[in-house]
């Protein structure tokens, strides 16, 4: 990874590209919030409430999909480089805004498989397409902080 005046460029084998792209096509997993508002209350202006805010979520996740897709559509954003690997270049900006989508994915995928704690039971169940993703998810998340945090990374 190389860093210099806001932007990162990391280096990705053939295979790290296909993941990342393969985990960013799976946005947005989730479809609302992820729990009520209050257990207690006026249940009826909870309710209206709750429907305001998955109204919201929904719009702000299909915002977040045309990203998505804008970003895995752009011309040259996978540059090939002469080892046959790919260049991705991101500004801080767009290193948040994937750290977000990442996330996004990574707690929907936890939040559909019920929130385990331990996930090693549920890739043995099979749920191995799940719980690789979410540490695909992790990997790539792992990079991206080390980057804004000055660390050296491949």
């Amino acid at each position: 990874m190389e860093a210099k005046d806001g932007l990162f460029v990391f280096n990705l084998a053939k295979q790290e590209r296909a993941l990342l792209i393969h985990v960013m096509k799976m946005f947005p997993v989730s479809g609302g919030p992820v729990a009520p508002l209050s257990k207690s209350g006026d249940e009826k202006k909870l309710a209206e409430h709750e429907r305001s805010l998955t109204e919201a979520l929904a719009e702000q996740r299909a915002e977040h999909k045309r990203l998505v897709d804008a970003f895995l559509g752009e011309q040259g954003r996978f540059a090939e480089d002469a080892k046959g690997g790919f260049r991705l270049r991101l500004t801080t900006a767009q290193v948040d805004w994937l750290l977000r989508v990442l996330n996004e994915v990574r707690v929907g995928l936890w939040l559909k498989l019920g929130r385990p704690e331990e996930l090693i039971p549920l890739a043995k169940g099979g749920q191995l397409e799940a719980v690789a993703a979410m540490e695909i998810c992790a990997l790539f998340q792992s990079r991206l902080l080390e980057a804004l945090g000055g660390g050296e990374s491949n």
